[in-house]
């Protein structure tokens, strides 16, 4: 059995998404050493308190950007830009066998630290024209600013592709459609697609209650409208209920987003909570009768694994990871429309025994492709193909 000295870079572990969980059981595997630009641990997973983690301070290169006021995507730009910046120039200290980073830009260590596995969970949707992100972002901007962000945009772009991309050793990626846009964006074609899982153990079945689930971040990216209209198209007879996740950053674009939403959903039944904890999403999952998705470019999406590992179908918009996750016809519906989304919510609540049915194939299908055994098995595999062990 080979052990091995594995450091973890997150810039950022402020959050209890994905990306973090990832990270987490990345570190309780091989106990790492975290390198992080910003962690507040009342806001991410309290497990990480058990690991050394070192707090990189701002380099004086990137003091000029600064993290207050403006827009609150145009703060989390500037953290990018300062992150990018001190890791530019950053020699770590001691002696390691593989360097793991996650979430831009931490892979710009790859400048001064050799052998790095980058578990990219996605190119930074802000540099990449091409999604839809990026043109929300610029939607929100006056002219002036948006000349400066594209100015920004392009000097990242430049340091990603002729300084870091071609040094890094080893890229593994959470889906095949990241793996089409690291080739796209970075010219790396190489990239091992390595799902991110859940654990099954967390997940159980109780009723095939009468409610329909959507759980996210609660972010305009999320496409929570989508799914609203879709139910109340479909519960004009207000038999049913909908109710809506999700953690949500307190800033005023998400409190603006939430309350059009809160607007958008009246008299439809729908009910919201905000920043549930993990006990009671769990709950929600096991007695809700399906699952609802509609996130714009979501490379993707972890939600849908738990809904299939609490057997529960998933009815989701035909974009992204969820193609590759669900199984249309068998685990859920892959729908192109919120009219569409409407006739297979008519469908599997008039049908219970196809919702039964539909929901054992997707836990039967997390449990043959997507454990953490299985993840940690190849990323194992990966970080011994950097080091060279």
């Amino acid at each position: 059995m080979v052990t091995m000295d594995v450091i973890l870079c997150q810039p950022y572990l402020d959050g209890m998404g994905g990306v973090e969980r990832v990270t987490l059981e990345i570190a309780k595997k091989f106990n790492c050493k975290i390198y992080t630009m910003r962690y507040e641990k009342g806001k991410t997973f309290c497990e990480f308190s058990d690991f050394d983690i070192e707090t990189i301070k701002p380099s004086l290169a990137s003091k000029p950007f600064g993290f207050a006021g403006g827009l609150d995507a145009d703060v989390r730009a500037r953290l990018t830009a300062s992150a990018g910046l001190t890791m530019l120039g950053l020699k770590l200290k001691g002696d390691y066998d593989v360097l793991s980073s996650h979430l831009s830009p931490s892979e710009w260590l790859r400048n001064r630290n050799p052998r790095m596995c980058w578990y990219c969970h996605g190119p930074n949707g802000a540099f990449d024209t091409s999604t839809d992100f990026y043109n929300i972002m610029f939607k929100e901007r006056l002219p002036h600013q948006r000349l400066f962000l594209r100015a920004g945009f392009a000097a990242y772009r430049s340091v990603e592709l002729a300084l870091i991309a071609p040094k890094i050793e080893k890229i593994c990626t959470c889906s095949e459609l990241t793996k089409e846009k690291i080739r796209s964006s970075l010219g790396r074609g190489d990239a091992e697609v390595i799902h991110p899982p859940v654990n099954l153990d967390d997940f159980a079945c109780e009723e095939y209650g009468k409610f329909f689930l959507h759980t996210s971040r609660i972010v305009p990216e999320k496409q929570f409208e989508y799914t609203i209209v879709a139910f109340k198209r479909f519960n004009k007879s207000k038999h049913w209920k909908m109710v809506i996740a999700g953690h949500m950053y307190a800033n005023k674009r998400n409190h603006d987003y939430l309350e059009m939403l809160k607007k958008l959903a009246i008299g439809a039944n729908i009910s919201f909570e905000v920043n549930p904890s993990d006990k009671r999403l769990r709950k929600l999952y096991s007695d809700c009768y399906a699952m609802l998705f509609s996130s714009i470019d979501e490379d993707w999406g972890i939600v849908i694994l738990e809904a299939m590992a609490s057997s529960k179908p998933v009815i989701s918009i035909n974009r992204g990871g969820p193609t590759i996750s669900i199984v249309d016809g068998k685990t859920g519906f892959l729908v192109n429309s919120p009219d569409e989304m409407a006739e297979k919510m008519h469908l599997l609540a008039g049908h219970p025994g196809i919702c039964e049915q539909m929901g054992k194939a997707g836990r039967k299908r997390v449990e043959q492709n997507y454990t953490w055994k299985i993840f940690l098995r190849k990323m194992e595999n990966a970080f011994k193909e950097t080091a060279k062990l």
